[in-house]
């Protein structure tokens, strides 16, 4: 268990880390309500990164998943991680009494940078697997001439 969490941790750790530190620089910034997009992009595209690492650490537990499961799972896996910072936020508002949520126009905005950065990183994880499968595949020998 210690040794694919590691991995996970040093490979994809600092991801969602870094964003998270990130956060906590602009959050009682002047400049958090023009960065709101912003963060919720880089969340989406660090989780999603930490997710599909997760998926190779973690495959002798649920085994090799096809591409299109990869993908779907990884993606779904992320917006649902947005939803549930979007719960976080409300209860924090209601619970807490700060103002993090402004209207539903902002949250709903929050989801759609999520998914976006989900979508963003799942896209240059396909056109780097395309360009490495490239490169990976046997380049066709041209006929010898015959004499």
């Amino acid at each position: 268990m210690m040794k694919p969490l590691l991995r996970l941790l040093l490979r994809a750790g600092w991801a969602p880390v870094a964003v998270l530190f990130f956060h906590q620089l602009i959050i009682h910034s002047p400049n958090r309500q023009k960065l709101d997009f912003v963060m919720h992009y880089s969340g989406g595209v660090a989780i999603s990164f930490f997710i599909w690492h997760a998926l190779d650490c973690f495959a002798h537990w649920f085994g090799q998943l096809t591409a299109f499961a990869r993908y779907l799972f990884t993606f779904s896996l992320a917006c649902t991680v947005g939803l549930f910072w979007e719960f976080a936020e409300l209860f924090s508002d209601i619970v807490l009494h700060t103002h993090i949520q402004y209207s539903i126009r902002e949250t709903l905005r929050d989801l759609v940078a999520d998914a976006t950065g989900a979508m963003t990183t799942l896209t240059g994880v396909w056109v780097a697997r395309c360009f490495t499968q490239a490169k990976e595949a046997p380049q066709a020998q041209p006929p010898e001439s015959q004499v």
